[in-house]
């Protein structure tokens, strides 16, 4: 598919239907409605929309998802600190319901009033599943029988579905549009289409639709697992067949046509370059960073880099001829200790001297915290000396945070809606609950080789920084080193800790939570439902709430001669709003609350279930939440 002839079709879409949509009022009288146009420009606009905004990615993902998963980092402390802000948390909403629900709404309205277009219902309808799972699983209870319907039937301020119902309506709405697709031939789809894959047509859609059945299914696992085996098995079973390969993955490519505040760039990709409003602080999480070291993760060298940030743009930092024996396995110390590694990630904490910390000068009286890019931490006064240690070419390497790839995740990155790994991911899953009754020895493995082969599977950029890194290892460290075999030993070390385990669903759960680094939204809900990795705790534990930083007379990168004084407690964690508790949800937009405040109010009533105001509501856990603490 040659996806810049979509342009035009979507740009006019973006004129007509982008506009205030702050509240459900407005999201469903908007006086710019889509009856005007074409049907096929709400599809493509409703399937790109959710994955092109960068405001929304690096508040929704970036922020808080990511950060909350712990697979990812950032330095804003909504989501490394437990807090709240809705300037953070209500974009994703607001992005869904503001901008893509109501047409939607309309463009089904319109096609079944047609009549005929039975197939073309489907596909909306199938969108219309991959949108509301992103805000339910944020969120909980949300519209969705009666939203964006406004326009149609005057509804303009709608109740919110339990979580329960949305999740039993949408598997309602995805046989119901896999049944109208196994009556139709392809040449009753709609064409302009934005769901990239190597299948096609209606074959493609089934896969979809019985992909998220499944995904459905296992989202119900905690809290009735009796259903989901049902519903999981209604997509593993049905003769349409899952997403079980890269060329059956269902993806969404993206251009640069629009600039970085268009609809056509990878929202989360653009937001880690920095192009929307400033340097986003991305970064790899402390345990998601050793976990990779420890397991000799060859995903290292396309996951990871510190950042170029000159020139107004960040970037992977690619003048390799500034390392000093680089070797991206080499974990920084353990608490209390400093070792000059070069990829060092953030803790989980909303205070900078526990989060970065890296040592204690006792001569200055303050910690020393890792720059944020190359060169950040060089002092003033040292610009014009090319000598001063903490020039990354020199020391500065050592003490500089390892972020998100900016070769890998921006904006031209794909945006991938199922992906082949995570699917069987779920199968593996299954195969550890008994209710659900599956069997599929090899799901693990191949979910596995399945996510060491994603980036180049859906074409990720970031190749060649990949390859630049694997030969500046191999020439400074590790001449023997070989990546094919390095995937091939991780795959076998993977399965080896599988079989080993006492619970095998924990390992399951880390292959699928860090095959999901980038994605915040689903590796949260990952967390979510299961508590797994057991590394990523419910609640932060007493001795991770403050920090042991080693402590030196002076600065051991200015004075090697400089040894370990013992050690500086500084704070790490402050509990944030929940009393160190992991949020279970997002909260529900301010102007929602006042908007729809009658329908808002009754959900977080009725999912407060007794739980008094002094417990925050990010706190409450939501239906296919978890239970455990």
């Amino acid at each position: 598919m040659n996806l810049k002839k979509y342009i035009l079709s979507i740009a006019i879409a973006v004129i007509a239907l982008n506009g205030c949509t702050n509240d459900f009022e407005e999201i469903n009288t908007n006086p710019w409605t889509s009856n005007n146009l074409d049907v096929q420009h709400l599809m493509t606009f409703s399937q790109l929309k959710m994955y092109s905004s960068g405001a929304e990615a690096w508040r929704g993902n970036l922020i808080v998802s990511g950060p909350l998963a712990q697979n990812t980092a950032c330095l804003y402390s909504t989501g490394i600190g437990f807090g709240v802000d809705d300037g953070h948390t209500s974009p994703t909403f607001d992005l869904i319901y503001g901008d893509v629900f109501r047409n939607l709404t309309d463009g089904i309205n319109r096609l079944e009033a047609e009549g005929g277009k039975e197939g073309q219902v489907a596909q909306f309808e199938i969108i219309r599943v991959v949108n509301t799972l992103r805000v339910t699983q944020l969120y909980g209870d949300v519209p969705y029988s009666e939203a964006g319907k406004g326009f149609s039937e005057l509804l303009y301020y709608p109740k919110y579905d339990t979580q329960e119902e949305v999740l039993t309506s949408m598997v309602e709405d995805l046989k119901k549009a896999r049944t109208a697709l196994e009556g139709v031939n392809d040449n009753n789809l709609i064409n302009y289409d934005l769901y990239t894959s190597g299948t096609s047509g209606t074959a493609k859609y089934i896969k979809l639709a019985n992909s998220l059945l499944m995904k459905i299914g296992l989202m119900m696992s905690e809290a009735d697992p009796t259903k989901g085996a049902e519903v999981f098995k209604e997509g593993f079973n049905n003769a349409g067949g899952y997403i079980s390969n890269w060329s059956e993955a269902v993806y969404v490519q993206h251009v640069s046509e629009g600039g970085p505040w268009g609809d056509h760039v990878n929202g989360t990709g653009i937001a880690v370059e920095g192009q929307v409003g400033g340097f986003s602080y991305p970064y790899i999480s402390e345990i998601a960073m050793k976990s990779m070291q420890d397991n000799q993760d060859p995903r290292i060298f396309r996951l990871v880099s510190q950042f170029d940030n000159s020139g107004g743009v960040n970037k992977a930092m690619t003048d390799t001829t500034q390392y000093t024996n680089f070797d991206p396995f080499l974990k920084a110390g353990d608490e209390g200790f400093f070792v000059k590694a070069h990829y060092r990630g953030v803790r989980l904490g909303d205070n900078g001297d526990g989060n970065r910390g890296v040592f204690f000068n006792e001569a200055k009286g303050g910690a020393q915290q890792a720059a944020y890019w190359v060169d950040q931490n060089v002092p003033g006064d040292a610009e014009d000396d090319p000598n001063h240690p903490y020039w990354f070419r020199n020391e500065g390497q050592f003490i500089t945070i390892a972020g998100l790839n900016a070769a890998t995740f921006n904006q031209l990155s794909p945006s991938i809606v199922i992906g082949a790994d995570e699917v069987q991911f779920w199968i593996a899953e299954a195969n550890e609950i008994p209710a659900y009754g599956i069997s599929d020895a090899g799901a693990f493995q191949r979910g596995v080789e399945f996510a060491l082969e994603k980036y180049d599977a859906v074409k990720f950029p970031g190749e060649d920084i990949r390859d630049l890194y694997i030969d500046l290892y191999k020439r400074q460290t590790n001449a023997a080193y070989d990546f094919a075999t390095a995937k091939t030993d991780y795959v076998t070390a993977a399965v080896n800790r599988y079989n080993s385990a006492a619970d095998k669903r924990d390992v399951v759960v880390y292959e699928h939570w860090i095959a999901l680094t980038g994605n915040g939204y689903d590796s949260y809900a990952l967390w979510n439902r299961t508590h797994l990795p057991s590394m990523v705790p419910a609640v932060v534990p007493a001795a991770d709430r403050n920090y042991d930083l080693p402590k030196y007379a002076d600065d051991p990168l200015l004075d090697n001669s400089q040894v370990k004084n013992g050690v500086q407690e500084v704070p790490l964690h402050r509990g944030g709003v929940t009393n160190w508790v992991r949020p279970s949800r997002f909260p529900y937009p301010n102007r929602e609350l006042n908007v729809n405040a009658t329908n808002s109010n009754d959900a977080i009533t009725r999912q407060r279930a007794g739980v008094g105001e002094s417990t925050n509501f990010i706190a409450i856990k939501q239906w296919y939440s978890n239970k455990g603490n």
